[in-house]
């Protein structure tokens, strides 16, 4: 038994309160040293007289489940009931292979023994009382989104179109506009619902100056180019109609220069009644133009990205704190949002976001707050229901675009992602396979929409919920960043035919097979860096479904269980029993 591999961290990722009614623990062990493991649970306060001589603790046990497996660790995990008492108690009970038990408890490593359970201190609890503002809605585990920016999508009101309106087709401008808007989303929502999405994910649409809507001027208006309130609401309405759920895209931590705060400052400077908004080093508020127009390296205040149109806020200031909550509360009550995705939520205070939680929480008691932030290698939040997975997304990447993480280091670095977070928050969390700042995912893939097919198939069988990009399922690779982003396209060929029929049957397996692939558990098989393919189980009760994936450029040699059942393939050549090049295959087993 290595002891040094056996871990447990209490008041963690790896203990906490699942709900009102359980607790949850964790234990890491070296992969397969350990075939057993029972938790020995009780409420410390117990103490009742054995023979009248002893004081016996009294308790319960319960077998682990392995989560997680990989070649290098076993992650076991349990619910624990809450005792009457709010407290706990609590201690392993490890076997190994050659009859070998120990028992594990917060201050010792000993051979197991009913003596040595009564005497150990055991990990324990604080009062548990559960943080009604950190529970996940329930209703944000089954989602697989379809993100959207409306001035690409669809025209459906030309009469409101600029004057200098490009083509549909055309080359995108950062500074010129296509015209899509809110009546082209509505006419389009049918073809969203059939491909199988339940969730439509919207960029801004707030009044702005870009084309893209990323740089708000008015919080409480409709961008003009898009429609008006009335539209907007109206969409809303369509989408609810339809059984599907909306999340609006939203900058905290900035603000437009062209916003009537920051003309204020510009005007009054340490005067104006909005100078402690900002992060200002010196009045008055200028900076040093560069050869880019959105970057200058030498400004008087903070600013996003060095942008000097984007000057950063205090979150910290109360006043600018009650702005964006009462915004938010405007939106959410008036019009029915059901989430929110807080741009850079990495640089925001917990403190407001906490605020906004409880704020929307008194408006929409399932209301859902994404975290969404570009930084690489951020921690889960501790706030928020969940997540925008970048990390994830760039090591699917790296092992099955570029091929520099090999495929045993994306199984380890996978299972540690998700031994950070608990399964709740990985489910409400976002798997985008691309977003409007990013370079298209077939772009990529350098078009070859085979390899796509095998990176979007392995993304929607991790447990986080799945996000598309408008047009993935088109075939658009153009865009680089979100005011580059292309306009959609509405005719079909060959690519973009095959392309849906592959997206429908995706995402019906991933709505059917949804509680295995966000609850169950998550076991790596072989794995080979030298052939270059990977292969997994998910599991949850009496369902199970196994994976393989062939990342290499030769076929390699597949022999798929008797009596399963295929849901998804691509390369597969059964009769050879031969997997091809970005080749995979999904059963049930």
């Amino acid at each position: 038994m290595e002891r040094s591999a056996i871990y447990h961290r209490p008041a963690s990722e790896m203990a906490y309160m699942a709900n009102k009614q359980n607790y949850r623990l964790q234990l890491k062990t070296k992969h397969r040293d350990i075939t057993r493991v029972q938790v020995i649970f009780g409420a410390p306060q117990m103490l009742v007289k054995d023979s009248g001589q002893t004081d016996a603790w009294k308790y319960a046990t319960k077998e682990m489940n392995k989560r997680l497996q990989n070649g290098i660790y076993d992650v076991w995990e349990v619910k624990l009931p809450i005792p009457v008492t709010r407290k706990l108690k609590y201690a392993f009970h490890l076997l190994d292979r050659e009859g070998n038990e120990l028992l594990y408890d917060a201050n010792l490593m000993q051979l197991y023994t009913p003596k040595a359970v009564q005497e150990m201190t055991g990990f324990l609890t604080p009062y548990l009382v559960l943080d009604e503002t950190a529970t996940t809605p329930e209703w944000t585990q089954k989602m697989i989104w379809y993100r959207l920016m409306p001035d690409r999508f669809a025209n459906g009101d030309q009469k409101k179109d600029l004057k200098d309106t490009l083509e549909w087709g055309q080359e995108a401008d950062k500074a010129k506009f296509f015209g899509g808007d809110l009546q082209g989303i509505i006419d389009k929502l049918a073809h969203i619902q059939e491909l199988g999405f339940n969730g439509i994910y919207l960029s801004p649409v707030f009044d702005a100056y870009s084309n893209h809507k990323f740089d708000t001027i008015d919080y409480y208006e409709i961008d003009p180019a898009f429609g008006t309130k009335e539209k907007f609401k109206e969409l809303i309405e369509a989408i609810h109609q339809r059984g599907m759920k909306v999340m609006l895209d939203i900058t905290c931590d900035h603000l437009s220069d062209f916003s009537l705060q920051w003309q204020d400052v510009r005007k009054y400077g340490a005067r104006s009644s909005f100078a402690k908004w900002f992060l200002i080093k010196e009045f008055p508020v200028r900076y040093v133009p560069s050869e880019l127009p959105d970057y200058s390296e030498r400004l008087t205040y903070e600013a996003l990205n060095n942008n000097p149109h984007m000057p950063k806020v205090d979150l910290e200031n109360p006043e600018v704190q009650a702005y964006f909550g009462n915004i938010l509360t405007y939106w959410t009550r008036n019009f029915d949002i059901d989430g929110w995705s807080i741009a850079d939520s990495n640089e925001i205070p917990a403190a407001f976001k906490r605020y906004l939680l409880e704020t929307l929480r008194q408006v929409k008691a399932d209301i859902y707050l994404l975290g969404n932030t570009i930084a690489k290698k951020a921690e889960h939040d501790d706030v928020f229901a969940g997540n925008n997975s970048i990390d994830v997304r760039e090591l699917v990447e790296g092992t099955f675009i570029t091929k520099n993480i090999p495929p045993t280091e994306l199984a380890y670095a996978l299972n540690e992602h998700q031994l950070r977070a608990d399964p709740s928050t990985l489910s409400a969390s976002l798997l985008a396979a691309d977003s409007p700042q990013t370079q298209r995912i077939l772009a990529k893939c350098e078009g070859n929409v085979q390899l796509l097919r095998a990176v979007l198939a392995f993304m929607f069988m991790q447990p986080e919920s799945p996000s598309i990009l408008y047009g993935t399922e088109k075939g658009l690779k153009t865009g680089t960043e979100a005011a580059l982003q292309p306009c959609m396209e509405w005719k079909d060929d060959q690519v973009s035919v095959e392309m849906q029929r592959f997206l429908k049957t995706l995402l019906a397996m991933r709505i059917r097979y949804n509680n295995v692939l966000c609850e169950g558990s998550f076991e790596w098989g072989q794995c080979s860096n030298q052939y270059s393919y990977l292969s997994f189980s998910r599991r949850l009760g009496d369902k199970r479904l196994f994976a393989l994936f062939n990342l290499g450029y030769g076929s390699i040699k597949i022999i798929l269980p008797q009596n399963c059942k295929l849901l998804l393939g691509q390369n597969l050549v059964e009769q050879d029993k031969r997997l091809g090049q970005a080749g995979f295959a999904i059963v049930e087993l």
